[in-house]
This record gives structure tokens, sequence and C-alpha cells, in this order.
């Protein structure tokens, strides 16, 4: 349907690999196609009105990933997929994977702060996969041309979103990691929401310490008129004095307690109950119904500057050592709107006004964490945050799992972190095993009632949060291969010299591949006691395993076999040398 409704009369096309086509019209004309590496990249001149579309063999197509996957619609119809992009909001990149994790169309636009839309899905009528990007009349007032990436040849997915990736990307570097940005959180929104106070989050210290916390995120409730999930109230950004008497006072007992300390801000938001309103309001003529609140129009100066003073005021008057900036896509409602400001486009104001920020954070408190969340991740403006956060998705660990892993795909040297973690406390310890081991490959943040969480499950959450930094650099720095897409990526590895780091979340054959390795860690996030494995190209070799609640045993790795592991546990094997006899 995108083809028959986009005058595909009109199209000029050309061909580029494997069958994958692409063709411009309206305006549009191609300039160039070079090959660098693996990627034919097109660049083409855009004109108001006109079209970029590409068409690709459907194959045997079984998902078609973008950092929004939701394995609820893995495959959509070519009238269905949509995806809206701007510096806040998603990027334009899409790969399309086939039954065997291979990736047989993968591309991306350079489409990285101007808003706009990308449409995509498989034609009915055709039985092709195809996609198309429409150049609005702001794209093409802010740039003269597109460029167009394509993975020329069939490659895994993982590797062709990692090539795709480092195109967006650009050269662009992103913030360096503060020094508790790879350290496990407590956070208290899940736990508290906004019933939060100085008592709340001092009686939780010890406990979070002691499971392995190296710092507080106090979330949402914490400022004046904090309280009815609602956002009426926001725009001061003071402390409700009720909840927080001296939060400079509660940050230092913090630091005392050998925990740093991130503040949650919206400073988008703008509610009538606050001083700021009446100044701010000629900036704000957008009302969310959503949020109950105003909010702020990022392409007017004033409101730069606004934002800028808030999160520099709060950094410096609270001795913080970072900022959640959250709600950063609410701006989005300005998309495609006449500007009042001096920048008329909103992702180009987001990029200006997030970059002041960063920079004021920097110089009030250097090597300050701040935290932004997913959709929040163009590569645009990766260098204003070191922290992307998994969007919310309270409880569901599956979800957890997709989001942790799309981004870390996706992500160039920003390091990920959880959505936090909660779960019922009156269930079984496996659920805690449960939650924790779906977010191993990212940071974990954790938001529980720690002080009166159930002992065992204070235990398990400590032993896995230990085991986690054991593991660390591998899982945060290995060589990610992940299961299918449309499968909700149910074997997870990490490999980071001769240590490899294999997760289950579903019952699965291990298809492993030891050369070289003298350590494997299997992460079993299943109830399974045992699991049959095949090693590919390797002899039969002695080994220790190390299973939790176990003695240590010494066993042999045949070429294939069944392996006797910790249900939604840890099992270590350390691999004896092939060399000796």
């Amino acid at each position: 349907m995108l083809l028959e409704d986009h005058q595909l009369h009109s199209v000029n096309w050309s061909e580029l690999s494997r069958g994958i086509t692409f063709g411009v019209s309206g305006g549009c004309l191609v300039e160039g196609i070079e090959r660098h590496g693996s990627l034919n990249i097109v660049t083409v001149s855009i004109a108001s009105g006109g079209q970029i579309v590409l068409e690709a063999p459907l194959g045997n197509a079984t998902a078609y990933w973008t950092p929004e996957f939701d394995p609820g619609d893995c495959l959509p119809a070519d009238w269905k997929g949509r995806m809206r992009f701007s510096a806040v909001r998603s990027v334009p990149i899409g790969v399309l994977c086939d039954a065997n994790g291979q990736s047989t169309f993968a591309f991306a636009f350079d489409c990285l702060t101007q808003e706009g839309q990308l449409e995509f899905g498989a034609s009915e009528e055709a039985k092709t996969f195809v996609a198309r990007l429409g150049i609005t009349q702001g794209l093409a007032e802010a740039r003269s041309t597109v460029r167009l990436a394509v993975v020329a040849p069939e490659t895994g997915y993982e590797e062709a979103i990692r090539e795709l990736s480092v195109f967006l990307h650009g050269g662009i570097v992103g913030k360096p990691a503060s020094k508790i940005a790879r350290e496990p959180v407590f956070s208290t929104w899940y736990a508290y929401s906004q019933q939060i106070s100085h008592e709340i989050v001092m009686r939780n210290v010890v406990a979070a310490r002691g499971i392995g916390c190296k710092s507080v995120f106090i979330d949402d409730g914490w400022q004046k008129f904090g309280d009815g999930r609602w956002y009426a109230g926001c725009g001061d950004w003071i402390p409700d004095t009720a909840k927080f008497p001296d939060l400079r006072g509660t940050v230092a007992e913090l630091h005392d307690a050998g925990l740093e300390t991130v503040l949650w801000v919206a400073p988008f938001l703008v509610g009538e109950l606050s001083a700021a309103h009446a100044a701010l309001a000629p900036f704000a003529s957008h009302y969310s119904e959503v949020l109950r609140t105003w909010v702020l129009d990022p392409r007017h100066s004033e409101v730069r500057e606004h934002l800028v003073g808030i999160c520099t005021r709060l950094m410096a008057d609270y001795a913080l050592d970072g900022l959640k900036i959250d709600f950063l896509n609410s701006v989005m409602a300005y998309a495609g709107t006449n500007s009042t400001g001096d920048i008329a486009d909103v992702g180009d104001a987001m990029v200006q006004v997030l970059g002041d920020i960063a920079a004021a954070v920097e110089i009030i408190r250097p090597g300050a964490l701040i935290e932004f969340r997913q959709p929040y991740i163009s590569p645009a403006i990766a260098p204003f945050a070191d922290v992307l956060r998994a969007d919310d998705c309270p409880a569901d660990a599956d979800q957890n799992r997709r989001s942790t892993i799309n981004l870390r795909l996706l992500a160039i040297d920003r390091t990920i972190h959880s959505d936090p973690v909660m779960w019922d406390p009156t269930a079984p310890v496996e659920t805690v095993s449960r939650q924790l081991l779906n977010v191993f490959f990212s940071v974990p943040q954790i938001s529980m009632p720690l002080d009166v969480l159930p002992d065992a499950h204070r235990v398990r959450a400590t032993e896995l949060l230990a085991e986690w930094r054991s593991l660390r650099e591998v899982l945060l720095t290995g060589e990610l291969s992940v299961g299918l897409p449309n499968e909700s990526y149910p074997v997870v590895s990490s490999r980071l010299g001769s240590t490899l780091v294999v997760a289950l979340y579903q019952p699965r054959q291990l298809e492993l591949d030891l050369e070289g390795i003298s350590e494997l860690v299997i992460l079993n996030s299943t109830a399974s006691p045992v699991l049959p494995y095949v090693i590919d190209g390797s002899s039969p070799r002695a080994a220790t395993l190390l299973t939790e609640g176990a003695a240590a045993s010494i066993i042999e790795l045949g070429t294939c076999g069944f392996l006797e592991v910790a249900p939604w546990g840890i099992t270590r094997i350390m691999l004896e040398d092939k060399g000796r006899g």
C-alpha cells in the first residue's frame, strides 16, 4: 500500500544489491552512491514534498527490528508500520531479520535531529518489504541532503545494527561515563512513587549499600506539589519542605553513608499551581491532558535559558551528583507547528538546550551523571547524557530485557541502565532472580522498599548484584550476541577475552563456541536444572563445574550432552587447557 499510495509511477528506481532497490521522486535527486566497507551510502538532494522509497525481498522474514521493537508487532504490514523520529524521539533505522537470525535488509537515514516519520512494512500486493521517508518542509528547510545507508552483504542482524549505528553516530562521541554510571542504583520511584521523604530515603540507606548500590536516585515526589501522580505543580522545582526540610542536608547524609545522589526533574513541564507559570505561560501553548500540565516550547530562547537555570541551580543548591532529566519527548507536541521563537524545528531546539544544560552542569559538578530515558535515543543527543535507561516497564522482566538489549545494540559508548526492577515482595525468591537476571547485560536499577524486604529476597539480590559486579566488564563491554528478536531474545551472550557469559531466558539448547574460552558462565533464568548443549568444532574438554548451592565437581564437556545447572541461578564452568594431558 505504501507503493500504491505514493505515486509509484513517478519514482526513479535504482538497484543496490541482493535485490534491494531504492527510488526518489518529488524533486529529490540522487547525487551519488558510494561503498564504505559493508555499507552502500546514497546521498540524496531533497525537496519538500519529495520522498525516498526502499523495497527489498521479503524472503523468510520473521521480524523487523527497530529501537522501539515490540514483539507484539514483529512484522508489520506497510499500512501499519510507522515511526516518528526527532532528536528526542527514536531514530530512523530498521533491520529485517530472517528465521536464521540473518539481516536480509538493513538501512538507516542520517536524520537525527529534525522531526520526521518513517513508514515501513510488508507489502501485501508486492510480497516485498518496503520503507518510505517523506520529505517534510521542515526537513527540507533544515538541510539540503539526506544520506541513506544500506548494509550491502547479508549478515547477522546484530552486526548490521552495529554497522548502521556507527554510520548514524558519524564520529559523535557520547558523554564520558560518570564514576557511578556503572554501579547499581537504588531508585525511589516504584518503591514509593511520590510518597517519599527524608526519613523514607534514609531508612533505606543501610540496605541499599548492603545489597551493592552506590547511588540513590530520588525520583518524582521530592518537589513542591509533588503528589497525586500528576504534574500541575511542576515548574518551580523547589523541595516540598514537609517531605525534605533540608534537601541539601539529605544529600550530605547520603554522601556520608557512601551513596551519591541523583535527582529527578522534568524541566519542560510547567503547571498552573507553580509560581513560574505566570511568567512562562506565553511559551507553553500546549496543555497535556495525559500529564495534566503545560509543556514548554524549547524553540524560545527564554525557555532554554530558564531550563539551564533550573538544572544548574538544582546541582549547586543541593550538591547533587547528577540529574535524571525526564519527559523530554513531551515537547514533540510542537512538532509540525509554526514557531514563534528563534528556532524553527523542535529537534534543533532540543539539541541546543540539552547541550547547554550538559555544559552548564559540567561546570557546576565535573563528571556529573545525566540520565535520559528511552525513547530519547538519537545519537544527536548522545554527548549530553552518559546514562540511557530503558523505558518504563514495571515488573515486566521480559520487556526490561528487550529494551536494554535494544539499547545495547544501538548505543555507542553510552552506559545502559535497566528500568528500575520491582517485584511482589510476597512472591517466591525465584522472582528476584528472574527480575535481576533479565537485566544483567545492563546496569541494574532496583526500586523496592529495601528496609522491609523479606530477608531471603534481600540476600538473593545481594548475591546476584555481587555476581553481576564480578562479571561487569564482560556483561557491559564484551561482544554481544543475541537470539531472535521475534522470540524476545531467548538467548543472550557476551564474550570478553577468554570469558563467555551465556544467558537463557527460555528453555533452549545451548550452542557454544568455546574456542579460546577458559571460563564459561551460564545465567539460567529458567526453572530447568538441566540444559542440553552442543559445542561447535571442539573436542571434549575437562572442566570444573561450580553450581550455586552445590559442591564443585569435575566434568567432561563432550561435543554434546546435558549440563546440570542452577535453576534461576548462575553456574560457572572453568575449562582446562586442551593441551594438558
